[in-house]
């Protein structure tokens, strides 16, 4: 695939030099992880020498966050968008993370392959299931306001809270837009259940997911054998209130406990944390 955006380095708030595409995005996924902690909560740890399986890996913030909380944590990435992937590649080596194992490929109900909707000016947003339903809009706009209210840049920050509402969400439209190209990327996929029989899995301390729109499917394809595997479950749910009904459903009934809420980043995009009773 031809390299679409070049690399570039980038400072965290906390003064860690990264490798991204885009910083502006960069800074949103640095603050939900390490500030707002959101796959972290609730009683979700990680420590020395767990298995943690990372689907939805990005540039590897994640994994940078999980090795930070336990050094010896065992952490398997799941990256499917090919020019993502190449900047994961940069981060691990940069931090020489160890027993970090990078995948280039997608997490989904079963093995095969499937078309990534890649959006290359905001990566995390790429999606195999694209949905342009008004109620996605919304959910859209209303996490694009939350995150020019709470940019690192306090002057945009700032200027940007004392707009009334109605240019809050016309100027969120227009930055959607400008963000809003997609690029067709064949990946190959496969299961939860295939990384655990592949990687010799025999406990699963943590299942972080967040693959824009596709998470009850991807719960629904662990097999029955594998779930007493997992201890712990961390999810973003994307599409509303029928699919957040599903993920808790199937948490419920393989004998998690489980607390949702907002996530900080997009009310409307809540937050599952699912630990063994």
């Amino acid at each position: 695939m031809e390299e679409m955006v070049a690399a570039t380095e980038h400072t965290l708030a906390d003064g860690v030099v990264v490798d991204c595409m885009n910083p502006g995005e960069t800074d949103i996924i640095y603050k939900e992880i390490f500030d707002d902690k959101v796959y972290a909560r609730h009683g979700i740890k990680i420590s020395d020498g767990d298995t943690v399986i990372d689907i939805g890996a990005n540039i590897g913030l994640f994994a940078l966050f999980a090795k930070q909380k336990g050094a010896r944590a065992k952490v398997y990435c799941f990256e499917p968008a090919p020019e993502t992937f190449r900047i994961l590649e940069k981060n691990v080596k940069r931090f020489e993370l160890d027993e970090v194992k990078l995948f280039n490929a997608g997490i989904a109900e079963k093995r095969g392959e499937a078309t990534l909707y890649f959006m290359p000016k905001f990566t995390v947003s790429s999606t195999f299931e694209p949905d342009d339903s008004i109620e996605q809009l919304q959910r859209n706009e209303e996490f694009t306001v939350n995150a020019l209210a709470t940019s690192s840049n306090w002057l945009i920050a700032t200027a940007f809270r004392l707009l009334p509402q109605f240019l809050q969400k016309r100027i969120a439209r227009r930055v959607m837009n400008a963000y809003a190209e997609r690029v067709s990327v064949s990946c190959p996929l496969l299961s939860v259940s295939d990384v655990i029989e592949e990687q010799g899995l025999g406990q699963v301390d943590l299942l972080k997911v967040d693959a824009e729109g596709i998470e009850d499917g991807i719960l629904a394809g662990i097999a029955d054998e594998h779930w007493p595997r997992i201890q712990q479950v961390t999810v973003e749910v994307h599409r509303g209130k029928e699919q957040l009904e599903k993920v808790e459903s199937l948490l419920r009934g393989h004998g998690f406990e489980i607390v949702t809420e907002a996530s900080p980043a997009s009310p409307a995009e809540p937050m599952v944390y699912a630990r063994r009773a």
